[in-house]
């Protein structure tokens, strides 16, 4: 039966409220926090008290109603970014912990995946917020974002298969992910 060492179940849970948080700044950005959205409440309600602006001032106000909201996006983006280079250095100093259960190898080989993905994410992430990538920045804006909806399938997968995993042959892995026991 595996059992998982503090220091991992810390950065697991750690890295899912992050992970958690990126997913609630794009859903928002990309609903109700869409800058023409907002520039539309903006202008109806400038418009009600007798003042005119246009569409492009109306979006301009919109992207600064929520550019607070992509300032979270960044930091959890730099916190999954620190919180994956320790995973490596434990990666590297411990291995990736992974038992010899053969029923596991597609999981595991799943995991490393996501790893890859990580990596790709983040600096793709950090190219961007650092204007590393010069005319390819559209192309990089396009990786991040197939990579970041690409991960938050791998939560849901991952998500259900736990769920599978409790209720059958691993009864006690939430548990043993909680507090170790």
């Amino acid at each position: 039966m595996r059992t998982f060492s503090s220091s991992f179940r810390i950065w697991h849970w750690l890295q899912a409220l992050f992970i958690i948080g990126l997913f609630v700044t794009v859903l928002l950005r990309e609903s109700v926090m869409d800058k023409q959205h907002i520039g539309t409440i903006v202008q109806e309600q400038l418009v009600s008290i007798g003042t005119v602006i246009s569409a492009e001032q109306a979006i301009v106000i919109g992207k600064a109603v929520r550019s607070p909201l992509w300032d979270w996006h960044i930091y959890f983006g730099f916190a999954i970014t620190a919180l994956l280079i320790f995973r490596l250095l434990m990666i590297v100093k411990n291995g990736f912990g992974f038992d010899e259960n053969p029923k596991m190898r597609l999981v595991y080989k799943l995991y490393k995946t996501v790893y890859v993905m990580m990596i790709i994410l983040s600096i793709s992430g950090l190219s961007l917020y650092f204007k590393l990538v010069g005319g390819l920045k559209e192309t990089v804006e396009g990786v991040h974002l197939y990579i970041g909806w690409t991960l938050f399938a791998f939560v849901v997968i991952h998500i259900a298969g736990v769920v599978h995993a409790e209720l059958s042959d691993q009864s006690g892995i939430i548990s043993r992910m909680i507090h170790g026991k």
